[in-house]
């Protein structure tokens, strides 16, 4: 328990101690104002990212590919916004690379070598499975009533532990 509580301060005071730094260095209220914008920027940016995501997942499935890596794209984007809403100049600091596309393309590669390493994931674009059986076919089908429209070989519900309501016109042929 104590590491958890060392692990959640540490992050926390060293945000207070850049915080009081840039105060000193600015004035508290640009501080302050700086603080409120880097908020509502993340904010704006975490509601025009999410929408441009996901535009570019529903295009990417539209080509027939895998959502993959706008997925990562928007995944890291969120979290950029989300560091810039939270509170401190930390996380703002954070969040800045997250912004730059190469920087999350790079970070993407290197999570997707990670994972591989890993085993974590496995993508069949194309909708082939495993061992590229091929794509997937949906078929139609008609169910066959023997005559008498049921199935003698089947346990009937009143037969069954679940008892059940007896219909006497349930037994009847239609």
């Amino acid at each position: 328990m104590p590491l958890l509580a060392l692990l959640l301060l540490v992050p926390l005071l060293a945000e207070i101690t850049v915080f009081i730094v840039v105060g000193r260095w600015i004035g508290v209220l640009a501080t302050l104002v700086l603080f409120v914008a880097i908020g509502v920027i993340g904010s704006l940016l975490l509601k025009r990212q999410g929408m441009r995501a996901l535009r570019e997942m529903q295009a990417a499935l539209a080509r027939g590919e895998p959502p993959a890596e706008p997925v990562a794209h928007a995944a890291l984007l969120v979290l950029a916004a989300l560091l810039l809403i939270f509170p401190g100049f930390l996380s703002d600091l954070m969040a800045l690379p997250l912004l730059l596309p190469p920087v999350r393309r790079m970070l993407i590669r290197w999570l997707g070598v990670q994972a591989k390493r890993r085993g974590g994931f496995t993508v069949w674009p194309g909708g082939r499975g495993p061992g590229g059986q091929g794509p997937v076919i949906d078929a139609d089908y008609t169910e066959v009533k023997p005559e008498g429209g049921r199935d003698p070989s089947l346990p009937r519900i009143e037969e069954s532990r679940w008892g059940g309501p007896r219909d006497k016109d349930a037994d009847r042929p239609s």
